[in-house]
């Protein structure tokens, strides 16, 4: 037991001078195989996730394969799950890297098929990348606009943004102001979007109660008109009375039975007219002396699609 143990304690001191004594160049040759095993089971695994159709699963597994030890195979199956989730523009990137990747005079067969593969397909997926422009323009307003394209910030300089075929959001920002359109891409299309940026100066604010007083006072104004018009034909109908009745109107000549009522029905409308007409102006001013100071707004940013109408603003 105790000669056991004298072996196990010498072995374990042994071990870090045995690690030690290997060359540099020994000892990566040491750590290229490992990270060689650790990406080969990671690639294992991924290729079983891809077996029972999880390429969502199978695409990490593969990238840290990669990492551990890039190689044109791994990439090149990336390439293709990516292709078949739609993902054509990191499809067409991911085989790009493949033929990027340095020749090795020694690499294996399977290598140089999967660049091979690579270019064979690169053009054919190369097409099936769809593309996007967002024209902003800025009118009288020094703002610099932000533009996304669903979750992913772009840059408005840029003409024709790569995406995959599809169904994405553009939303175009400018302060507090911002738009929003959902746009369908066709593979290999190209779909062309203009925004507008400026400043939305609202009309004055409309002044009804001030309107309606006005109304009513010129209502009152004709009805005092009217009024002051019956007064003056009962007055001038009452001197010729006076002339010709007397004072006390006793003493008329029968002819003269249709001027008496005339006075009396113009007298009757002078009084309700001056009355209604005196009520009404008094009411007209009170309605607009009593209206509340109007609230103007301010001018603010507004975003609008260019050329699409006016019902399709984007001023919030």
């Amino acid at each position: 037991m105790n000669l056991r143990r004298s072996l196990q304690a010498l072995c374990l001191l042994c071990a870090p001078a045995w690690v030690a004594s290997l060359s540099p160049a020994e000892a990566q040759v040491q750590s290229i195989d490992d990270r060689k095993t650790e990406a080969r089971d990671l690639a294992m695994q991924g290729d079983a996730a891809f077996k029972v159709g999880r390429c969502d699963r199978a695409i990490p597994l593969w990238q840290q394969a990669n990492t551990r030890f890039p190689a044109p195979t791994i990439l090149f199956r990336i390439a293709r799950c990516q292709a078949l989730l739609g993902r054509v523009v990191e499809a067409t990137a991911t085989l790009e890297n493949v033929l990027a990747l340095p020749e090795e005079p020694d690499a294996p067969p399977a290598f140089r098929e999967a660049k091979e593969q690579a270019a064979s397909e690169l053009p054919a997926m190369r097409a099936r990348v769809a593309y996007l422009t967002v024209v902003v323009e800025s009118r009288d307003v020094s703002v610099t606009p932000e533009v996304r394209v669903d979750d992913r910030t772009v840059s408005p300089q840029q003409k024709a943004i790569p995406i995959d075929p599809g169904s994405h959001v553009v939303r175009v920002l400018a302060r507090d102001a911002s738009w929003e359109r959902t746009v369908l891409v066709q593979e290999g299309g190209h779909e062309t979007l203009r925004v507008g940026v400026g400043i939305h100066r609202p009309l004055p604010p409309s002044r009804s109660q001030r309107t309606v007083g006005l109304v009513i006072g010129g209502l009152g104004l004709a009805s005092l008109a009217a009024g002051a018009y019956f007064s003056a034909s009962a007055s001038m109908t009452a001197r010729d009375l006076d002339g010709v009745c007397g004072s006390d109107r006793k003493r008329c000549p029968p002819d003269r039975g249709d001027d008496i009522d005339r006075l009396k029905t113009h007298a009757i409308v002078a009084d309700l007219t001056l009355g209604a007409g005196a009520a009404l102006f008094a009411a007209g001013a009170i309605v607009v002396l009593t209206e509340p100071a109007p609230k103007s707004e301010q001018p603010r940013i507004e975003v609008f699609p260019v050329g699409m109408g006016a019902a399709m603003r984007g001023s919030f």
